[in-house]
């Protein structure tokens, strides 16, 4: 045990003022210093805390060898300071709070989307991390190695949901993120190098004291205690055993430093041949066979050969969330919403365990079935925002907008700053207008316009809202001013501008000003598809022949093109059938190809088609006979 020096001091020198009896044991002003005696042998230790970054250390111990009894302490620290000790006891706290809070604007682009601050907590032989987006959880641990000199971690259990890709990826640049320069990461092995030496170097110099040596300090425990964690390095004491789970996983990092290393770089061709290399030398490894079916379901098109080596080392309902998409790829939605389902009551990490339930609900058939798992979801994160999102969708889709808006107002109330309450509010209020709840839609859009007065797009889901239950003059004012707001921004709205050609075409039957209107949506634009139909059918409408058969010609390009999403193949119906009208059976044909390329199963499209194909071979073969 340490205790405090207390002795009597002889006479103080002249120039000094008298000191007590037992001041020798004091430290000098300012220095959170004190004299102590361990093991028999005299010392200076930490009388008080030292703050280095986000971790508190909060006992260190030197020995001063080499020094006989009786000696003379009459001068205090001040006269030993300047010794060259050995580390004794070195222990470093750290607020989990705190060190989270410090680590989030490292950790902030790990998810390539906004995170709120990681979660840490304490798990046997080590410490876990756990990291929430907007729709993506990754976790993950780091399990303590016993080593003699070095602080050595272990990443194991990495996984997540809505990554896109391996969670041990991820995983392993959260690592690179968080310790910098500081620590040497090969594979999945994290060492920070000598942290005993470092920290006592760190920290004496700037309190007026000589850095000690601290060969014989070595890792004596780490464990996390509450929200607190605790590193110890002792000297004397025997170093602790490895966890069986930390051993594990060392000696599987070791059968796959380049494969991980290709990994957390991107290159997942040469880590899925590692990792393959790896299962040669390991067979039927659980984990690596894990990681290949990952990588196989990220790249895509390999979903029965990567079932099929996953079911080899695993039986495919315990394989977890990997073993559900690959699953539902092959096509045995039954036997993914099990692997599904048993994945999120086995994860411990509640946001991860809520992602898994949100994929659950997308593989359910049936919306009861998916709202049941969004439940669950909300009950597990509330904050969450996913899979809020998500059961706000599944309400609407239901007809239960009640409780629909009851998720848009926590949505809200969790948004951080006016310009993400607008986001949220202008959101939902789209997904209402889509849904057909118009006059919730206005009220929610309102609120939208609170937070940002001069939203265009807010301004153009007002004015539909309004314009929907029948106040059209309001609504036709709101999409001038949502135009002229576009206008003045040096941009064009495309909605807001279809919006006033609808209103001009069928309210006011204004078909002129409404063509001009929709001329001037940009091909780029997601309402370029309609605002062409719009304009092919509004020119028809008012005898322009010509130009309603160029603005179709447009649109067709636009689908060829791949500028448009596929559905806007639809539209070509009404192109083709127009130019059959007018005669034109080559036109029509061009037309129907496309559309039916787009949408190859929509049986009005391939009727159509063969009508026109058919007229095509017929004025072929009047023209030529000759077979």
């Amino acid at each position: 045990m340490l205790r405090p020096v207390s002795t009597s001091s002889p006479a103080p020198r002249a120039a000094e003022p008298p000191e007590p009896a037992g001041a020798g044991a004091r430290p000098p002003r300012g220095l959170p210093l004190r004299l102590a005696v361990a093991r028999g042998r005299l010392g200076i230790e930490l009388h008080a805390p030292v703050e280095l970054g986000p971790v508190e250390v909060s006992e260190l111990v030197t020995s001063l060898v080499g020094l006989r009894f009786p000696v003379d302490l009459s001068g205090g620290v001040r006269t030993f300071r300047h010794r060259r000790g050995e580390l004794s006891r070195l222990e470093l706290r750290a607020s989990l709070a705190r060190l989270g809070a410090y680590l989030e604007p490292r950790l902030r682009e790990v998810l390539r989307e906004p995170v709120r601050p990681p979660t840490l907590w304490g798990v046997e032989g080590g410490l876990a991390v756990g990291l929430v987006g907007r729709t993506a959880v990754l976790a993950f641990e780091l399990l303590w190695v016993a080593d003699p000199v070095d602080l050595k971690l272990v990443v194991a259990n990495a996984r997540g949901a809505g990554l896109g890709g391996p969670a041990l990826g991820h995983a392993l640049r959260a690592v690179d993120a968080a310790f910098g320069p500081v620590a040497a990461r090969a594979g999945r092995t994290v060492t920070l190098a000598g942290p005993a030496r470092a920290v006592a170097r760190l920290v004496l110099p700037d309190i007026g004291m000589r850095a000690p040596s601290a060969a014989a300090a070595r890792l004596a425990s780490a464990s996390v205690e509450g929200d607190e964690l605790r590193i110890g390095f002792d000297a004397d004491a025997p170093m602790p055993p490895a966890g069986g789970e930390a051993t594990r996983h060392l000696e599987l990092a070791g059968l796959v430093v380049a494969a991980d290393d290709a990994l957390a770089a991107g290159e997942r061709d040469a880590a899925r041949a590692g990792y393959l290399a790896a299962l040669e030398r390991a067979p039927r490894h659980p984990e690596l066979a894990r990681l290949v079916a990952e990588l196989d379901v990220a790249a895509g098109g390999r979903a029965e050969a990567a079932l099929g080596l996953l079911a080899e080392a695993t039986p495919a309902l315990h394989g977890g969330l990997i073993a559900a998409e690959l699953l539902a790829s092959t096509g045995d939605l039954d036997g993914a919403r099990e692997a599904a389902a048993a994945a999120a009551r086995l994860e411990r990490f509640a946001p991860a365990a809520a992602g898994i339930f949100v994929r659950l609900a997308e593989l359910e058939a049936e919306p009861a079935a998916a709202l049941r798992a969004l439940d669950q979801a909300v009950a597990l994160a509330p904050a969450l925002e996913q899979a809020r999102r998500r059961r706000l969708g599944c309400r609407l889709a239901i007809g239960d907008v009640d409780d629909a808006l009851s998720d848009a107002a926590m949505l809200e109330a969790a948004a951080s700053g006016a310009r993400a309450r607008h986001e949220v509010c202008a959101s939902v209020g789209a997904q209402l207008i889509e849904a057909g709840f118009v006059r919730e839609a206005g009220r929610v859009f309102e609120r939208a316009l609170r937070y940002v007065p001069d939203d265009v797009d807010a301004t153009t889901g007002l004015a539909r809202s309004l314009l929907a239950t029948g106040r059209a003059e309001r609504g036709l004012a709101l999409l001038e001013r949502a135009v002229a707001l576009a206008e003045a921004r040096g941009v064009r709205s495309s909605r807001a501008l279809v919006e006033l050609a609808r209103v001009l075409a069928e309210r006011l039957g204004d078909l002129p000003q409404a063509i001009a209107r929709v001329r001037e949506v940009p091909a780029g634009a997601a309402e370029a598809a309609d605002a062409r139909g719009l304009e092919a059918r509004w020119r028809a409408a008012v005898g322009d022949v010509e130009g309603a058969s160029l603005a179709w010609a447009r649109l067709r390009e636009l689908v060829e093109t791949g500028r448009v999403a596929l559905e806007a193949g639809a539209l070509l119906l009404d192109a083709g059938r127009y130019e059959l009208e007018r005669g034109d059976v080559r036109a029509a044909e061009r037309h129907l190809a496309v559309a039916l390329r787009a949408r190859p199963r929509d049986p009005a499209i391939a009727a159509a088609y063969r009508d026109a194909a058919g007229r095509v071979s017929a004025a072929a073969a009047a023209h030529d006979p000759t077979p």
